[in-house]
């Protein structure tokens, strides 16, 4: 897509959202924006030695921040929340594979910082927050090629941000920063669903399995840089990289009761695991 078509298409969603520009700041560090931009990303999630999920993800993250200075050392406000979907395709070293799980993830943020020092039009915010992000995977109902049933599983983390966003004015027209960031990972629940060859016979099960995680990190980085449309709208362009990194979970146990009432009691971990995504998204900042 050429530039010129940016420009004019810009241009046409900063005209019809111009009711709304008195709630906004210009483009400056101070007063308020939103931000809409779609995203496309190569997805990973691994559990060494087990298996490996791999796929496209599409998505689409939705802001709104605010910058001043009435709230004494909080400088800078933002909450986002992001959707991504896709097909994975899955790979085991003993059970198979299977092509095309549907997967999806949500997430929502809020952060909160305040502006370390200026350095002419270079700004340093060091933020934290609160996030939670839910993983879903859909194989419930897929046989891999070796005839393993699939099942569902999800992912539930809750964490902190602790990070730090660069922006620096450019004369030119164009905003040039990025953010690094460490997660502080603080609970995460890993509800899976119990195959489908665990009930054959008219077997039953007292549930589904809930794994408690209490370890693990994220690290996440982008480079952002941004395009004046108009004294109310610019263009932005964000290559990211995120990561996550979940130690072994608590065990978890169900009862399964076969034909004649016979008892039995399966426990489980959620072996460690490790995630990637690394994207662009492209979109527009009111």
């Amino acid at each position: 897509m050429s530039g010129n078509v940016l420009k004019i298409t810009g241009g046409v969603l900063c005209l019809q959202l111009v009711a709304f520009n008195n709630l906004y700041a210009g483009l400056s560090d101070q007063g308020s924006s939103f931000t809409l931009a779609p995203s496309v990303s190569q997805f990973s999630y691994s559990e060494p030695g087990y298996m490996e999920d791999t796929g496209v993800m599409y998505g689409l993250t939705a802001s709104y921040s605010w910058r001043g200075e009435n709230l004494g050392p909080i400088e800078m406000i933002k909450a986002e929340a992001t959707a991504l979907w896709g097909g994975v395709d899955y790979s085991s070293f003993g059970a198979g594979s299977i092509h095309g799980i549907p997967d999806s993830i949500i997430e929502t943020r809020f952060l909160f910082g305040t502006n370390l020092f200026r350095q002419g039009q270079t700004v340093f915010t060091p933020y934290v927050g609160l996030g939670y992000r839910r993983l879903t995977d859909k194989s419930e109902g897929l046989v891999s090629t070796t005839g393993a049933f699939g099942y569902d599983r999800q992912s539930n983390y809750y964490y902190s941000p602790i990070g730090i966003e660069i922006s620096s004015n450019l004369e030119t027209g164009l905003t040039v920063g990025g953010i690094l960031e460490y997660d502080f990972f603080v609970d995460g629940t890993q509800v899976t669903s119990v195959p489908r060859d665990m009930l054959t016979n008219g077997a039953a099960v007292s549930g589904n399995f809930t794994n408690d995680q209490n370890h693990g990190y994220g690290l996440r980085a982008s480079l952002k840089i941004l395009k004046n449309i108009s004294n109310a709208c610019r263009l932005v362009f964000e290559p990211y990289y995120r990561y996550w990194n979940i130690k072994v979970s608590k065990p978890d146990s169900i009862v399964k009761t076969e034909t004649g009432n016979l008892q039995k009691i399966i426990t489980v971990v959620e072996p460690g695991n490790n995630s990637s995504e690394y994207g662009i998204k492209v979109g527009v900042e009111f």
